[in-house]
Formats: structure tokens, C-alpha cells, sequence
């Protein structure tokens, strides 16, 4: 997996969140940041926000594709100007990410009691690396989009960073910044973020279109949804972390009612930047144009199944890149492996 192995870990519990069960026993204010780099989304087809969601966060686990693709992975065979074609949290989210050879976790909305649990649950999995999706209101008279919106999330944007003092798995000062994937950038100070704390994230149907209220709410009762991805399908854990960064944070602006085809694509460069646990040993990096082509496990033994490799010799250092260059509509996947393995 590409990152610290998470699922086994144990999630904020409900009770955890009444008694205070301390996190990590330090004191003063820090912020946790996300592996992700903010991602402009498509407007047309209904707004291709889970998407988007969903590309940051493979990018943050070396892996991009176009959100054509990830809309088709979402919901195969449903043409991408139907609203049921959208990735929506709750729904298809956890199907994407597996098509996508992701590890992700979904929240358990059928256990939730209070919106701060959830809130927790974002904190905690944020405290370990992994990037958290979520779902919230806009404020639709700001945004100039119909009243009075949805009643449980309009948008669905990526955890940038969480803040906190605190060692509890909640606190009304924690804050939380979001990326809403260039929805709204008029009047922002960085484009794309946007920051509140705890406490005053949380708001009603109302209070998230108050003509002067912020632009994002989240639900202030359940249901909340969110889904926390963690790495790369890797039952074993033999992949070693690798990050991409991309030339464009984004695949153009498309803002019509509809898309019937996919629009041009754009020229991209992507940066694999792999981080080498044991100087002492080789890996191999494969590089894949298609997720249904990308293993979960003997990743050596399915070379034949990438497109490009390479050989990071012994002693190569504790990090190593490669860069390729391609267009905005392909799908680029890279996994490293130690040599040695199956």
C-alpha cells in the first residue's frame, strides 16, 4: 500500500468522541496536511465534483486519469449527460475507487449518532495520512445556483488539511480546509481553499444559503457522508509510496449544460516521485494506460501487463523520479515494487 497501512488501525469510535480519548497525547496547535494538490472539476453533466474528488485523490497514490474515465468507472454503460451517471458519495464511490485500484473506506452513516463523530472520523484518518472525501451544502444563493439545493450535500470536495490544539478526536476550534475544486474562486484569497472551523462548518438547509453565510456548510445532523482513501489495492503491502504531480490542475473548463463526447484533450506532463524505504535494495517502477491492466498483487510477476519500467538500482538514494508526457484524456498508473518480490 502507499502509504501507512490504515485499514487495520481503529477509527474514532462514538465513545471515544464522548470521553476524549487522547489521539496522541501532544499539546499546541498543528495541522495535518492532505498528499493532495486542489483540482479544477467539469460543470457540465451535473458537475464532475466526486470525480475530481477522486483524481487528487489518486494522484496523492501515483495514478491519473481524465474524469471522463472516472465517471465511466463510476457507472459503466450510463451516458455522462444523465444525472444517475454521476460518482456519488453513498452510492458508487466505493465502486470507483476499487475500478480505480484504490484503497478507500467509507463512514458507516448507519452508525452515526451526532455530525460531530463524523467530523472525527475526518480528523483522524486526515492524522494518518489518508485523503478524506466529503460531502457538503453550497450556499446556492452565492453561487447563483437554485434554491433551495439538497437536502444532504450538494458538492463534493477533498480534505486539504485539518488543524487542531487539541489531543480529543473532536474540538469546536479544530478547523478544517476543503478544496471545492474551483467551483467558486471570485473573491478567494487561494483559489480553490477554503477554511472554517468545526464549530462553524456545521449548519442546517438554511443557514448554509444565508446570503452573507459561508460558501460551504456541512450537514449539521446525520446522515454525512464521507469516504477516507488510504492508498493502493495492495492486499500484501508490498508497493512503496509513490506521488504524482501534473503540468495542469485541471482538463479545461468546461461549463455547458452538457457533454456528449469527451472534449479535446490537452497536453500533460506527470512527475512519479517514488520514496525508497531501504536504500539498500533495487525496485522496479511500472508505469500502466488502463486500470483494468494494473494488478493488486505479484506485481513482478505481471510485468507483461505495463506499458513502461524501470530499474531504481541499490544505493540510488531514498527517493527517486520519473517524468513522462501524454494528453489530459489518458489514464497513467505507476506502482513500485522492491525487485525481489513476487
Amino acid at each position: 500500500m502507499s502509504a501507512a497501512p490504515l485499514v487495520s488501525d481503529p477509527v474514532v469510535s462514538a465513545q471515544d468522541l464522548i470521553t476524549g480519548l487522547p489521539l496522541d497525547g501532544r499539546g499546541g496547535w498543528r495541522e495535518w496536511t492532505s498528499p493532495i494538490t486542489p483540482r479544477q472539476q467539469w460543470n457540465a453533466n451535473f458537475g464532475y465534483c466526486g470525480e475530481t474528488s477522486l483524481i487528487s485523490a489518486g494522484l496523492a497514490y501515483g495514478q491519473y486519469t481524465s474524469q471522463w474515465t472516472a465517471r465511466a468507472l463510476a457507472s459503466p454503460g450510463v451516458p455522462q449527460w444523465r444525472e444517475s451517471s454521476q460518482l456519488l458519495l453513498g452510492e458508487n464511490d466505493g465502486a470507483a475507487a476499487r475500478r480505480m485500484k484504490l484503497q478507500a473506506e467509507p463512514f458507516d452513516t448507519q452508525q452515526q449518532r451526532t455530525t460531530p463523530e463524523f467530523l472525527a472520523w475526518c480528523k483522524q484518518w486526515v492524522q494518518r495520512g489518508a485523503v478524506v472525501i466529503l460531502g457538503v451544502f453550497n450556499n446556492v444563493r452565492r453561487l447563483g445556483e437554485p434554491l433551495a439545493g439538497d437536502s444532504v450535500y450538494d458538492h463534493i470536495v477533498p480534505v486539504v488539511a485539518v488543524g487542531s490544539g487539541s489531543d480529543r478526536p473532536y474540538a469546536p476550534d479544530d478547523t478544517i480546509t476543503i478544496s471545492d475544486n474551483g467551483l467558486y474562486t471570485e473573491g478567494a484569497e487561494v483559489p480553490f481553499l477554503f477554511t472554517e472551523s468545526f464549530a462553524a462548518f456545521q449548519g442546517n438547509r438554511r443557514q448554509a444559503n444565508a446570503p452573507r453565510g459561508s460558501l460551504y456548510t456541512l450537514r449539521d445532523t446525520p446522515p454525512n457522508y464521507g469516504l477516507a482513501v488510504s492508498g493502493v489495492r495492495d492486499p500484501s503491502g508490498v508497493t512503496v509510496p509513490v506521488r504524482l504531480s501534473a503540468s495542469l490542475d485541471g482538463e479545461g473548463l468546461q461549463n455547458q449544460a452538457e457533454l456528449r463526447q469527451p472534449p479535446e484533450p490537452l497536453p500533460l506532463s506527470l512527475t512519479a516521485r517514488v520514496t525508497i524505504p531501504d536504500p539498500s535494495q533495487a525496485y522496479v517502477l511500472y508505469r500502466y494506460d488502463d486500470f483494468a491492466s494494473v494488478p493488486v498483487s505479484g506485481f513482478n510477476a505481471a510485468a507483461d501487463q505495463a506499458v513502461q519500467r524501470w530499474l531504481i538500482p541499490p544505493f540510488s538514494g531514498l527517493s527517486a523520479e520519473v517524468s513522462v508526457t501524454g494528453w489530459s484524456d489518458q489514464t497513467v498508473v505507476f506502482r513500485a515494487v522492491p525487485a525481489t518480490a513476487a
